[in-house]
């Protein structure tokens, strides 16, 4: 376990922005997160957990607290029949463990490719891309209570997962340190979502996990600002989901509106709302702006702040609510204030 003090989250974040955290504890081990845990309890500390730093909006002022850096490695394969249950430590990149698999030719998780983060944010995140979420291959997910330092495992059930939801979202003395998944050595290929569609059209290969894996990639590059030049956080927004009767008044003010079945209702695609409906493509407040080829990503210039992207989030969710009446809820995670 490394500990560091006053280390910049700007530093650990894809947003590229955030003052000092009072410490940074490194844990490679889940032993590590439970002796980080215990460390800020002994110093009556607040805690706040990064992976890969993908989904967090850090503050300019720092965090006051213990900074806990998921570091943590190693997957395993076990075969049962058809089906290969995965186990993978929390601090593993997703993508790489989403490679791993489909270099196996293991179907399940091949259209999150591409996804930034780490695999403890998973869960957290109930992540979903291109038809497909966490939810459908998630076995359990391996937790620590923070106040105990106890372990536990939760069934998928327990997890309460919904549209990037999830228990790990309202319970965080839930630190999760490793995932379960339940993949299978004969699945089809999954490529309903219109991006897929287009490019099996053009002839590119979608017939094996590793094909749709780079076509993913591929479709998700183009849809996303480079890392290296800007600060982002990917998806700031979540699609609304709408009652039916709410959807069909929407339609009857701007016309035909994109939709998606789901569980709960209807599901609208908010980038739609913030390109045709407000004009918002590529919208720009000083240094932050709306990415042009994917309005639903709120970006940063070099210069860019957290009070920066703060203001146009806002200023963006109260535009969407005098249009449509719609409340939108965040994806990305803000970081409590010093």
């Amino acid at each position: 376990m490394d500990i560091r003090e006053q280390v910049l989250l700007s530093s650990l974040t894809t947003f590229k922005v955030g003052g000092p955290a009072a410490y940074l504890v490194t844990c490679e081990r889940v032993e590590d997160i439970q002796e980080a845990l215990a460390f800020g309890r002994e110093r009556s500390l607040p805690y706040y957990l990064i992976g890969g730093g993908s989904n967090v909006l850090a503050p300019d002022n720092g965090y006051e607290g213990v900074i806990v850096l998921i570091r943590t490695s190693g997957v395993t394969f076990t075969e049962e029949g058809n089906s290969v249950l995965v186990h993978c430590a929390s601090g593993v990149s997703w993508d790489d463990l989403v490679m791993q698999a489909a270099e196996r030719s293991l179907w399940g998780i091949e259209n999150l490719a591409g996804i930034p983060g780490t695999v403890g944010a998973a869960p957290i995140q109930n992540i979903g891309a291109y038809g497909a979420e966490l939810s459908g291959t998630l076995v359990a997910v391996d937790v620590i209570e923070a106040a105990t330092g106890e372990a536990c495992r939760l069934t998928k059930e327990e997890c309460m997962l919904g549209y990037r939801d999830s228990r790990f979202k309202h319970e965080l003395n839930l630190v999760v340190t490793g995932v379960t998944l339940s993949l299978t050595k004969d699945g089809t290929p999954k490529i309903e979502y219109k991006d897929l569609l287009a490019l099996k059209e053009q002839g590119v290969d979608l017939s094996t996990p590793l094909a749709i894996g780079k076509a993913v990639r591929s479709v998700r590059a183009g849809k996303f600002p480079d890392l290296a030049t800007t600060g982002t956080a990917g998806s700031f927004f979540k699609n609304p989901i709408l009652t039916p009767e709410r959807y069909a008044e929407l339609k009857e003010k701007y016309g035909e509106v994109p939709s998606f079945p789901h569980p709960s209702g209807v599901k609208i695609p908010l980038a739609f709302v913030l390109d045709r409906v407000l004009g918002l493509r590529g919208f720009r407040q000083g240094p932050a702006w709306l990415f042009g080829s994917q309005p639903l990503v709120l970006a940063l210039d070099r210069e860019g702040t957290a009070s920066d992207a703060e203001s146009l989030a806002r200023l963006v969710e109260q535009k969407v609510y005098d249009a449509t009446g719609i409340t939108i809820e965040r994806e990305v995670r803000t970081m409590p204030q010093k």
